[in-house]
């Protein structure tokens, strides 16, 4: 027999779950406004978590990645990419390919390129992310208006 308490809890943690994707979907991604006549940078991205780091061979690889501006207080902004994609907690993914271009505002700027490859792992009664490949790499670019930058990045391995 379960324990009342036992089950209200996971009746919690499921109202909660739902409440949360349900705001995800009606929420977009704010991405930065890079002016009028942006830059962009190509970013060709090619990341995997090694088999080594699986805990078996099936385990279900997530990933989160992104391009940021970096600014002195706050937040660093998101940039938009050209093609509408997501870029978090993406599913089931080993390697994670990527060929994304974004529109940046031209002129003397620092980029952040960030990569997290992780699993969902077991913990006692709870679980949670465990990052097994990660990427941050700060870029110092001073792009033209109009202008291109292809930056390449290869994370992780066999």
């Amino acid at each position: 027999m379960r324990r009342p308490r036992s089950i209200f809890i996971k009746g919690l943690a499921c109202l909660t779950l739902a409440l949360m994707l349900a705001a995800a979907a009606g929420c977009g991604q704010v991405y930065l406004d890079p002016g009028p006549d942006p830059a962009k940078v190509r970013v060709k991205l090619w990341a995997k978590v090694p088999e080594k780091l699986k805990n078996h061979p099936g385990e279900w690889i997530y990933w989160d990645w992104s391009l940021r501006l970096v600014v002195p207080k706050g937040a660093y902004p998101m940039l938009k990419p050209t093609v509408a994609q997501d870029f978090y907690t993406i599913p089931n993914t080993n390697p994670l390919v990527r060929d994304t271009t974004f529109l940046v505002p031209p002129g003397k700027n620092k980029y952040l390129l960030e990569v997290y490859g992780y699993a969902i792992r077991q913990r006692g009664e709870h679980s949670g992310p465990k990052v097994l490949t990660d990427l941050v790499d700060y870029i110092d670019l001073d792009l033209a208006p109009g202008g291109t930058y292809l930056l390449e990045r290869r994370v992780g391995g066999q």
